[in-house]
């Protein structure tokens, strides 16, 4: 009878960064026949995506929330978090909008060359802080029922 290995375990395993050494002497399977499956597979080792995850469950404080309502507890803290950068965002645009209009219907073209200038360092610092948090700008998206979020540069 043909032996069964648990190919899924050995590629998560593999794709977190363990050697095909390790991974031969923990599960009892042949190198050559490891990195067969992985050419066959297109394993990667790559570890950039498991780290982001990682750091983006500490950084939301769901590392070891077992308990599905603490899990559920900090998913919620982190998105409202986010959605407060967002809502501060727009309270930030709506108000230049007010001091352009205003400097528009005084014709004080000094004021308007100096709001141009604040708008661009504003949109500089929202795109740092939109990175910093995560926040991607979609037209729309599968999660929000069409909801579009449009940011205009």
């Amino acid at each position: 009878m043909a032996v069964r290995y648990d190919w899924e375990t050995i590629r998560a395993e593999f794709e977190a960064g363990a050697t095909m050494g390790t991974l031969s002497r923990r599960h009892g399977v042949n190198k050559a026949a490891i990195s067969r499956r992985a050419r066959k597979e297109g394993w990667t080792a790559d570890l950039t995506d498991v780290v982001n995850r990682r750091a983006e469950a500490k950084v939301n404080g769901t590392v070891n929330a077992v308990d599905p309502q603490k899990k559920a507890a900090a998913v919620e803290a982190a998105a409202a978090r986010k959605a407060a950068v967002i809502s501060e965002q727009r309270e930030a645009w709506g108000g230049f909008k007010s001091e352009v209009r205003a400097a528009l219907d005084a014709n004080d073209f000094d004021r308007l060359k100096c709001l141009k200038i604040a708008s661009e360092a504003l949109r500089n610092a929202q795109e740092c802080e939109r990175k910093a948090w995560g926040i991607q700008d979609k037209a729309e998206t599968e999660v929000s029922g069409g909801l579009s979020i449009t940011w205009e540069k």
